[in-house]
């Protein structure tokens, strides 16, 4: 297996059709998959309107990608994932999937 640093960098494309079909769905929405060049990424809001107006995708990429990233292919699969170092005298090693 390969592994190789990544970055969370989703095309401003994808984010304009996102807040279209936001606009055009209106009401509640209890999730939205927004996905793009191997990125899943769940937005959970109480509406719509609230993503519209106050969501700020760059902001959050920004944020996210402090982290170390890192993606590997497993059997044709991309699997995105993080690293980061444990803190203290006995850090424990968390795997989330």
């Amino acid at each position: 297996v390969t592994v190789s640093p990544y970055k969370i960098d989703v095309p401003q494309e994808v984010i304009d059709d996102l807040w279209e079909r936001l606009i055009a769905q209106g009401g509640l929405m209890k999730s939205l998959v927004l996905a793009g060049d191997e990125v899943a990424i769940f937005l959970y809001e109480r509406t719509g309107q609230v993503l519209i107006d106050e969501y700020d995708w760059r902001n959050q990429e920004t944020a996210l990608n402090q982290h170390n990233h890192y993606q590997g292919n497993v059997d044709g699969l991309n699997i995105h994932f993080l690293h980061e170092k444990g803190k203290g005298p006995n850090p424990m090693p968390l795997f989330m999937m």
